[in-house]
């Protein structure tokens, strides 16, 4: 009886969920119809011929759709007129020029009144002006760079977090690479066009378009995390290392410390993008302290300086600590595969070993060996506590299946001895 009633309450949850799920969809289809209906000029343009037609069908896919942002609302016009002439009447603007793209957009968007509802910011035609962009288009009048419509779309705009909107995190470099992939758009300015093909190559790139495991693809810039989204550059952003900065705050409390620190603050290299490039960054490991190769110690220093010396000291070090991080994480996992047991309480010592490791790599930047020795210190204190306590736990734990064994053998033994005693007695 209960067991019905539980069910019976658990259908008519399902079946109220479906109606709610079905009447939003029903709601939404029909504000949509009604919308159209009453807009003449999506009711013309859907029965006009290719791209007329597609404009229409764009919009009501749109955001502004969403939010009935409408046709008259950017073109003016008076969407109930029934005649063609008439829409040109009533400040109709029809295709907006390209150099009054940004004022166009921005009087809706530099609206404070108007954005705060659907919390945008209204600070993106400021931002835009004072970008290489803005400032080619509205200073120059240079048609060849980028307006709002070249990265949002005209028609077809989606929020950012639409997988199908163009300015999506995923999506955003190809976009750009419209333009900046372009050889005879970017010749007359000297701009190389192979940004793309190298970011896809670079660490951020390889977890962006996730080829690298374990690594959220959200938290690693794209174009604009170092280029700035409207603006030419980030906020506050005054040198490329600034840029950097801003994700790599630990490396940036070391660096400022060291001697490249300094001879940075006085406008000399070495600039970060110097050691790891602008687009096409690798991965940096201790490999980059030997040789003198692109990016190596050896580029810059002789391979018989202090400096270069002190790198190997601290390339070292780290490979030890590396090494002594990999050794705690073989024996974790034997652990878990031998014995098959709950390992989470070692899971999470091990996490705060990868996190003094990675604060080695950043102290790295300080060229001290001092500072770097003091972390990989840490590292192995904890690596040999840690070890001491999977070995005994291991230890334990083997004991344990060894003893169970035996008293399984004792109590099969005693099973077989009183079967066989009571077959004698029956006998």
């Amino acid at each position: 009886m209960n067991e019905g009633n539980i069910f019976s309450r658990l259908d008519i949850k399902r079946i109220l969920f479906i109606f709610i799920i079905v009447g939003i969809s029903v709601c939404r289809t029909s504000l949509t119809q009604a919308a159209t209906i009453q807009n003449n000029c999506v009711n013309c343009h859907q029965g006009l011929q290719e791209n007329l037609a597609l404009y229409a069908q764009q919009w009501a896919d749109s955001v502004h759709a969403v939010f009935s942002v409408c046709c008259e609302d950017c073109h003016g016009g008076d969407p109930n007129s029934p005649y063609r002439p008439e829409i040109g009447k009533n400040d109709y603007i029809g295709v907006p020029v390209k150099r009054k793209i940004p004022y166009f957009c921005d009087r809706c968007h530099a609206n404070p009144r108007y954005m705060k509802k659907y919390n945008i910011r209204v600070d993106m035609e400021n931002q835009y002006k004072d970008s290489i962009h803005g400032q080619r288009l509205l200073k120059e009048g240079n048609m060849d760079v980028a307006d709002c419509v070249n990265c949002h779309g005209s028609h077809d705009i989606k929020i950012t977090d639409d997988l199908k909107s163009r300015v999506n995190h995923f999506f955003i470099a190809g976009t750009c690479a419209k333009c900046h992939a372009d050889n005879k758009l970017m010749r007359p300015y000297g701009v190389p066009t192979d940004q793309l093909v190298q970011y896809k190559k670079s660490y951020h790139g390889q977890i962006l378009y996730q080829k690298i495991k374990k690594k959220n693809p959200r938290f690693v810039p794209s174009c604009p995390g170092c280029h700035g989204i409207h603006g030419g550059k980030p906020s506050g952003v005054a040198r490329v290392a600034d840029a950097c900065y801003n994700c790599h705050l630990m490396t940036k409390r070391y660096f400022q410390e060291s001697v490249h620190g300094f001879v940075l603050n006085e406008n000399q290299p070495p600039r970060c993008i110097d050691c790891h490039g602008y687009h096409n960054i690798p991965l940096a490991d201790e490999e980059m302290f030997v040789g003198q190769d692109d990016f190596h110690c050896g580029a810059c220093h002789s391979l018989d300086s202090k400096e270069y010396q002190t790198g190997q000291t601290i390339r070292t070090l780290l490979i030890q600590a590396r090494a002594a991080a990999k050794k705690s994480q073989g024996k974790i996992s034997r652990v878990k595969k031998d014995l098959d047991i709950d390992i989470s309480g070692f899971d999470q010592k091990m996490s705060d070993v990868f996190d003094y490791l990675s604060e080695a790599k950043s102290a790295i930047h300080s060229q001290d060996i001092q500072t770097v020795q003091e972390i990989v210190k840490k590292i192995n204190k904890y690596t040999r506590s840690l070890n001491q306590q999977v070995d005994g736990r291991y230890r334990e734990m083997r004991q344990r299946k060894k003893w169970l064994v035996q008293m399984l053998l004792y109590i099969s033994f005693l099973f077989f001895f009183i079967a066989y005693q009571r077959s004698k007695l029956n006998k």
